[in-house]
Parts: C-alpha cells; sequence; structure tokens
C-alpha cells in the first residue's frame, strides 16, 4: 500500500508544505538580517554624519561670535581663530571622503558632501579675505575674496537644509538627539557678516592691522667694561672680545628671514663686518644673538654697530651703536 499512487500523492503534498515552511521562514530570516544590515549601516553613517554636524556647528558659532565682536580681537587672536576654523573645515571634508551610505540616504550623503566641500572653500576664503582686509580696509582683491568666501558658506548652508529634508522619517534618536539646524552665515543676523562693513571694523579696532617691527632691543660687550675714560667704556684687553645682541619683535606679525649685520671701525681705519640670520621670530618674542671673536686691539677707539637688513614700520630702532675704548694697558 506504501506504493499506491494516493500515498505517493500524500507524500509529495506533504513534502511540498514542507519546503513551503521552510521556504518562508528562510525569507522571512534572510528580510529579517538584511534590514538589520541595513539599519546597521545607517546608523554607522549618521553616528559619523552627526560628529560632523557637531564640528560644522562649532564653526558656525565661533564665526558668529568673531563677526559679531570683531571689534575686540587682536591680530593674533583673530589669526589663530580663523586657522582653527579652517581646520576644522578641512576636517568635516576628511570624514566624509571615505563615508559610504545605505541606499535610503543616497540623496542626503550627497547634500552633505556639497554642504562639506562648500563649506571648506568658504572658511579658506573668508580666512584669507579677511587677513587681507585687516591689512588695507580698501583691498578689493580681498574684499572679492571675502565675498566669494561668504557667497560659498551660504550655498553649504543651503545644501546642509537639503541633508536634513532628505532624511524623511529615518530615525536619528540613536546619535545623541536630531540633527541640528545651523547655518554658518545666518539669515537673521545678515548685515553683521557684510564684507565692507568687517574691513571698516577692523580698521577702526586699531588692534588687528599688522604692525612689522622688529628691534635691535640691546647690545652689551662680554667681558664688559672695566672703567670710563672721557665719558666712554673701557674695556680691558681680553683673549675674546663678544658682542651680545637681543633682537626683539615687536610686531603682531611673525617674521621670516631676518639679516642682523655687525660693524666695527677703529680710530685706525681697521673694519670688521659680520653677519647672522634669524629663521623667524615669532610676534612679541626675543631670540639672543653672539658675535664672538671681535678683533680689537689695545689702545685703540671703536664704534660697534648693529643694524637689521630689513625695513619696516619703525625704523628708529633697526640699530644700535656706541663708542668704546681698549685700554693700552691690556
Amino acid at each position: 500500500m506504501s506504493y499506491s499512487p494516493a500515498a505517493r500523492r500524500k507524500r509529495r503534498r506533504r513534502t511540498l508544505v514542507v519546503l513551503t515552511v521552510v521556504g518562508v521562514v528562510l525569507g522571512v530570516a534572510y528580510g529579517v538580517i538584511q534590514a538589520q544590515g541595513e539599519r546597521e549601516t545607517a546608523r554607522a553613517y549618521l553616528d559619523i554624519a552627526y560628529e560632523t554636524i557637531d564640528t560644522a556647528a562649532e564653526i558656525s558659532a565661533a564665526l558668529s561670535t568673531l563677526v559679531a565682536d570683531i571689534e575686540d580681537y587682536n591680530r593674533a587672536t583673530l589669526v589663530e581663530r580663523l586657522g582653527q576654523m579652517e581646520a576644522s573645515a578641512e576636517e568635516i571634508v576628511a570624514r566624509l571622503i571615505d563615508l559610504e551610505a545605505p541606499p535610503s540616504l543616497t540623496e542626503a550623503s550627497m547634500f552633505l558632501r556639497i554642504a562639506a566641500g562648500a563649506w571648506r572653500s568658504g572658511m579658506s576664503d573668508t580666512r584669507a579675505g579677511l587677513l587681507a582686509l585687516s591689512a588695507n580696509p580698501l583691498d578689493e582683491a580681498g574684499l572679492t575674496t571675502l565675498t566669494q568666501g561668504l557667497i560659498d558658506l551660504r550655498v553649504g548652508d543651503r545644501a546642509y537644509g537639503g541633508f536634513l529634508s532628505s532624511l524623511g522619517d529615518i530615525d536619528t534618536t540613536l546619535q545623541g538627539g536630531s540633527f541640528p539646524s545651523i547655518a554658518l552665515v545666518p539669515a537673521e543676523d545678515e548685515a553683521l557678516y557684510e564684507p565692507r562693513d568687517l574691513a571698516r571694523r577692523m580698521f577702526l579696532s586699531g588692534s588687528i592691522a599688522p604692525v612689522d617691527d622688529v628691534a635691535v632691543s640691546d647690545l652689551k660687550l662680554e667681558p664688559g667694561a672695566v672703567g670710563v675714560r672721557d665719558g666712554l667704556p673701557v674695556l680691558a684687553l681680553t683673549a675674546s672680545q663678544s658682542a651680545q645682541v637681543v633682537i626683539t619683535n615687536r610686531g603682531n606679525v611673525d617674521v621670516t628671514g631676518i639679516t642682523v649685520r655687525l660693524r666695527l671701525r677703529s680710530n685706525d681705519g681697521e673694519r670688521y663686518d659680520a653677519e647672522q640670520e634669524v629663521p623667524g621670530l615669532e610676534a612679541t618674542t626675543s631670540t639672543l644673538l653672539i658675535f664672538a671673536e671681535l678683533p680689537v686691539s689695545a689702545g685703540s677707539t671703536y664704534e660697534i654697530t648693529v643694524s637689521l637688513g630689513r625695513p619696516d614700520d619703525d625704523e628708529e630702532n633697526d640699530s644700535q651703536k656706541f663708542l668704546f675704548i681698549v685700554n693700552p694697558g691690556g
């Protein structure tokens, strides 16, 4: 009886039912696994996107503070803050370069990349334009650069709005909360970002314009004087006479390539020249140079002069000189 046609049909129906049930279960399981994978991919993408927007919000706050209170900044702080904002905008782009979005977030990802690129180019031009105008409020090239930078920042703001709209009903609560509504150039504060007004306000502040002032702030001989004759310092003749020179950057901009020249003239017509290079000197800092083995002779009177081989905003402090006598008795 087990080999009867009816029995075989019954077994086939039972097998078909079992296979159908197994297929449905496997399909459901595959769908669940696939959905979970997509959710994890979406969550990973949104995590990075949230960190990126958090950085953009910091740039927005810093830039808003700067344009609102720019009269209170000195040049060093202005340069530092603008540099930090530009670096942060570059960091945003770097985070998104290799970040892959799930299919459900493809459109949102496109908008976020556009926003990041526009913010980066905008901050770069905004920084360059502000620094140019801080040096010369009538610099038309600087004005054009700042204007273009602000336009790019607004493009980034609009693209970010597109990103928010593209998220739709996607749950973002696990990313630390909903994505914030930010703008690097807020429409309600448009007047504060007007380029010519920013240039005027920086000029009126009096502390932002670059000051280039490197000085010979001190010059002394070592060993020093052992007495005075006819109002001139008298030095004992030693095996090694040197001059110690202090160079100070009294300005508010960093300076590179400073040539320091020393000249020694005797009453006998002899002349000795030497020079040293200071590779760089940050604003408000000093450095000590030593000119060793000065050729001096007993009984001679000398004029020593130290000067800088560069023009700057205050040339009156670019050199120092004085006369001295070397003791005839050694």
